[in-house]
């Protein structure tokens, strides 16, 4: 199954419960303040259109599938990743 990076800047980041659950609903690692990587059977555009409706005019929000070319450094997410390998394309 592909993973999605997803990256965010929220106006009021502690009132968005709706958005977090969101979030939360797909296999996922938060990897950083402002960062999930979520694993879907979608695309990116279904992850944006299901996560839009809980942001308002004043945020920001990128969803792009990750490569097997990644690097880290200082996250979790790392075994995650190597474990979920198979999935990239």
């Amino acid at each position: 199954m592909p993973i999605f990076s997803v990256h965010y800047d929220l106006d009021l980041p502690d009132e968005y419960a709706a958005f977090y659950d969101a979030l939360e609903a797909y296999t996922h690692r938060h990897v950083m303040d402002g960062c999930w990587l979520l694993e879907t059977t979608g695309n990116a555009a279904d992850i944006r259109d299901r996560l839009r409706p809980h942001l308002t005019s004043q945020d920001s929000l990128l969803v792009a599938q990750v490569s097997q070319d990644w690097a880290g450094a200082g996250t979790e997410c790392g075994d995650w990743l190597n474990e979920s390998q198979r999935n990239f394309g």
